[in-house]
Order: C-alpha cells, then structure tokens, then sequence
C-alpha cells in the first residue's frame, strides 16, 4: 500500500519537472500568437469572440500538432518501447502482448503530462476573453484563418468539441504506440523502428500540405485534429470511428502475436497481396466517394461510376486510370496466378481423370465465371458501405452521367462481365503458351498501354471497355457486341490450341 502512494507522489512531483514548465512556455508563447490574430480578426470583421475560440484553436491548430506534439509523442512511444525494452520484464509478463500493453501504460505516463499542459495551457491562454458556452460570431464566420467553422455544424456546443478533440488524440497517440511497439516486437529491429517513425512524420507533413482534400483520408494529420477531419469527411465523429477500428484490428492481431513467428507468417503472407489489393480497391472506392460528398444530388450509383469510369479516346484522367488498372487489371492479377498454377499442374493424372482438355477447361472456368459476379457485386456492397459513411444518398439517380439507370447497371454487370471473361480467356491464352508467370505482368502492362489515348479511337479493342467513360458517347449495347465478338475470338483461340497440344 505504502508502496503504491509512494509511486502516485513520483509522478505527482514529475509532473512539477522543469521540461513541463518549458513545454508550458512555449505553446503558450504559440498560443499567444493565435490569440492575438483571433482578436484583431474579430475586431476587423466586428465579430464576437469568447474563450473557446482560442481553446480550440490551441487544441486543433495543425503546425503546433504535426511539427511540435507529434515528434513528442513519437519520442515518448520510442522511449517506451526501444529504451524500456527489458527481457526480465517481458520475462515476468509472460507475454509480449502483456508487454506491449504494459508498454502502452507507461507511454501514457510519459504523454499524459504533455496533454494535461496542452489542454491547461489552451484554458489559460482565454484570461481577458468573454467566457460564454456557445459558438462566438468569429467561431461561426469562414475568415481565411479561421479553422473552427467546420464544427459549428457538427457540434451543438464548443465543450463538446472540446471533448471529441481530447478523445481523438487520446485514441490516435494510443494507435501511434502500439503500431510502433508492435512493428518492434515483430521485427526486433531499432533502425527499422526509427524508419517507420520517420515515415509517421514524413507523412504527417506531407497529409498535411499536399494531398488533396478527396486523398486527406490517408493523413495522418486528419486523426488528430476534428477540424482537419470535419473539413474531410464533413461528417462528425467519423475519424473516432477508423481510430476505434484500427485499434480493434490491432487488439485481434495482439491476440495471435505470440505465435511462433515461423508459422505465423506461413498462415499470413499468403494472404498479404489480396489484403494489400483489398485496402487498395476500398481506397479507391473510399477516394471517389469522398470527392462527390459536396455534390448533393450524389447518389451510391454515382459512387461506382467516379470509381470504374476508366478512360476512352476523348476522356482520360490520370485517377480514372490508376482506379480502374487497381480494381480490373488488381483482379486479373490474381486470376492470372491462378491460370500459371492450373496450368502448371496440369499432367496425365488430370487428362485421364478429366477424360479431355475441354472438360478440364470448363471445370474451372466456371469457378472463375462464377468469382466474376461476385466480384462486380462486391464493388456495388463497397460502394454502398462509402455511401453511407460519407452520407451520400442511397437512391437510384445518376448524376455523372446522362445514359438512363437501366444501362449503366446493364453496362456495369453485363458487360463488365464479358470484359473480365476476356481478360480471363487472353490470361489462359498466354499461360497455356508460356507457363512463366512473368508474361502475366507483362500482359497486365500491354493491357494498361492500350488503355491511354490514341490505343482505342474505334472502340474496338476489348481493353477498359466496361469502363462508364464509354457510356459518354457510345451504345452500353455495341460494347456487348464487341465484346462477344472478341471472346468468340479468344474461344476459338483455345479451341485451336487444345487440338494441337500434344498433352491429348
């Protein structure tokens, strides 16, 4: 018991130590600034202000978070794992899920000083301000340096913006460490962890300037700040709810993470490049829908269409492009290995069994005919899943493009299904030519050629012709045509093959 005081006094007289008085003076001296410029805007404008302005300004101003706070915290997270590491306490834990949760309580003890100063500071600095509990008029008003606005119409009452901002940055500095105490347990390397802290920052900075707002999703910056996530998702609360996510999946990874290393990674990096290709394909979806959230006739259709509208002779984007090659050409990818594995395996055993190549060929053919659909209808779920995180109406008009509903679906399910057939049929082509699973990579990057301008002025070529850009000024109809002509092609292709091979 005496024990326990003893250690609560400790860090009792921590908290009195001369770096929090120093950490106190300098963001109260950045703070001033802040609320200088917030009165002689008000004064300007003949605008209100009162006491949260300058609290939630010092708690949300980004160059103070991302160039000040964050290399703090990443300090202490390092300190927490690289320094404390000890084998005697992981010894007496047991596990290194219970260190790195130990880890994590003393990361707090180390952080906790910095956001209790942080937040007493931001109070502080409101001494010659108007105390009030509502939005000021500067609050409300979208003056070039004014950051708050956003959260007018998202929270009632400034106290509770307050508060989601104290919980955001609890929950993503409690993200930060454990990814960096994990990533070290994983790799036992401290140059590595130095690394991944670097990039955490790097990109921090770079989320902060450069990225669009469509891509500011992926910034770091945008979960620790609700005035940089409000101007992103436009929705409150939404960056509590990827924090509180990605915390869950790192809790079920902690889980498993005192498996032998060996056998995890067996059960694991198998899966890697389809994890990889699934968080790039929702990115993709996540980035279009993130784009339309302004566009209030925006509907979940319109979602899929900015998504897979792909490129023609007289409409290409660089995003569009990059979009549909991760989504299409990602899924051919795999299809693709699948293809140099069947094709590889196959021997007399098959031949015997199968009776013919014919019936071999159709035996997985329909499997993959079958994985088709479910992929289409999986990127339609995608869509609807974005459409309701970033509010976007559930209905079924269509905005983006003037061709009726019927057609688009026609054109999304139909033909998107006959182009998949094709890119199925030309992968099998070269597989059953060349077993070597580099002329896979090499068709992928022929097909992405043919999809720049200038390939396919005819619309001729079966390559991107799912794509909704097509709909602008041609029949979703010919397009069938089209396709049904090539993969009859492609079909009589096998067909000649199969009686030439010598395997029969």
């Amino acid at each position: 018991m005496r024990k326990g005081n003893k250690r609560k006094i400790d860090y009792l007289y921590s908290l009195l130590k001369l770096k929090w008085v120093f950490l106190g003076i300098v963001l109260y001296f950045y703070g001033f600034m802040l609320k200088n410029e917030i009165f002689g805007s008000a004064t300007e404008l003949k605008l209100s202000f009162n006491n949260w302005d300058i609290t939630l300004r010092v708690m949300n101003d980004l160059y103070l978070i991302v160039f000040f706070v964050v290399p703090l915290v990443v300090f202490n997270s390092i300190k927490s794992t690289l320094v404390d590491f000890d084998y005697q306490v992981l010894i007496r834990l047991g596990s290194f899920k219970k260190w790195i949760y130990h880890s994590l309580i003393q990361f707090w003890f180390r952080s906790f000083p910095v956001l209790l100063v942080w937040c007493f500071m931001s109070f502080f600095l409101t001494i010659g301000f108007p105390y009030e509990s509502t939005w000021s008029g500067i609050g409300k008003s979208d003056y070039v340096t004014n950051t708050l606005h956003v959260l007018v119409n998202l929270y009632e009452a400034p106290l509770l913006a307050f508060i989601a901002q104290v919980i955001l940055l609890i929950l993503s500095f409690s993200l930060l460490h454990l990814f960096i105490a994990i990533f070290y347990v994983v790799t036992r390397n401290k140059n590595l962890v130095f690394a991944v802290c670097a990039f955490v920052f790097i990109s921090t900075i770079i989320g902060f300037k450069l990225l669009p707002k469509e891509l500011s999703f992926l910034s770091p910056a945008t979960y620790f700040s609700i005035a940089k996530a409000a101007n992103t998702f436009d929705v409150a609360i939404i960056e509590h709810l990827v924090v509180v996510v990605l915390l869950l999946i790192i809790i079920l990874y902690l889980q498993v993470i005192d498996i032998n290393n060996k056998n995890f990674k067996k059960l694991i990096i198998p899966y890697t490049p389809i994890i990889i290709y699934f968080i790039l394909c929702v990115t993709a979806i996540f980035t279009s829908a993130n784009s339309l959230k302004a566009v209030p006739e925006a509907s979940v259709w319109d979602i899929a269409v900015k998504a897979l509208q792909g490129t023609s002779s007289e409409n290409f984007m660089y995003l569009s492009f990059f979009n549909y090659s991760i989504i299409y050409f990602g899924f051919l990818y795999f299809v693709q290995v699948f293809l140099s594995n069947e094709v590889g395996d196959l021997g007399y055993y098959k031949i015997i069994r199968y009776q013919s190549l014919f019936t071999w060929f159709w035996s997985w053919l329909k499997n993959l005919l079958l994985m088709n659909l479910v992929f289409l209808i999986s990127i339609i779920l995608i869509s609807f899943l974005s459409a309701l995180l970033f509010d976007i109406n559930i209905s079924l008009n269509v905005s983006l493009l003037k061709s009726p509903l019927n057609q688009i679906i026609y054109h999304f399910l139909v033909n998107g299904f006959f182009q998949l057939c094709f890119y199925t049929l030309v992968a099998f082509i070269l597989a059953w030519i060349n077993k070597e699973s580099i002329y896979g990579v090499l068709l992928i990057g022929i097909l992405m050629v043919l999809m720049l301008p200038g390939f396919n002025v005819r619309e001729v070529l079966p390559v991107g012709l799912n794509g909704f850009a097509y709909l602008a000024n041609s029949s979703p109809f010919y397009i069938t045509i089209v396709l049904l002509v090539m993969n009859a092609i492609a079909i009589l292709i096998i067909n000649i093959l199969f009686r030439k091979s010598t395997v029969i």
